[in-house]
């Protein structure tokens, strides 16, 4: 019982967590969404995701589902810079950096010191999110994949807040 008295006194000591400017921008998605998502091949399935704000205000995870398969990805800034890391259904977990954002998109670049390689592996190699702050209910994010031969497709995705 001492060790869990002593747990909760450490959290109740909790710095104030300071987040970019880019991460507080991407707050505004936070909740439940739905929508279509179109697969480079032109397929279209439902999807969904969750992003919730987690870890003392210092990330947000997304909860999403494609077609019945489920995702989770991770945002957080790491030395002041936004970042993000995807645990992919391909079994990998791709990072990347921002490298551009203006007053509606964020721009992701791939982080190569995650470990995958083009002409190796399968892997999502670039990210985009649109979402403009006064249209709050609408988002939409664009992804790259390069496949083991180096061919890219994008994919899509539309969503809309449910809550």
């Amino acid at each position: 019982i001492t060790a869990f008295t002593v747990s909760l006194d450490a959290e109740s000591e909790f710095p104030i967590v300071k987040t970019s400017d880019a991460f507080k921008q991407l707050q505004g998605v936070i909740g439940k969404w739905k929508g279509k998502f179109t697969r480079g091949d032109g397929t279209v399935v439902n999807c969904e995701s969750e992003f919730s704000l987690i870890s003392n205000g210092s990330a947000i995870v997304e909860r999403s589902v494609n077609d019945g398969t489920e995702m989770l990805t991770m945002y957080h800034d790491k030395n002041g810079q936004l970042t993000v890391t995807h645990y992919c259904a391909f079994g990998n977990a791709p990072s990347f950096t921002l490298s551009k954002k203006n007053k509606h998109t964020f721009s992701f670049a791939f982080d190569s010191t995650c470990g995958l390689k083009a002409g190796k592996d399968k892997f999502v190699n670039s990210w985009v999110i649109n979402y403009d702050p006064k249209k709050p209910d609408n988002l939409q994010t664009y992804f790259k994949l390069i496949d083991t031969d180096k061919s890219v497709v994008g994919s899509s995705a539309k969503l809309t807040r449910v809550k």
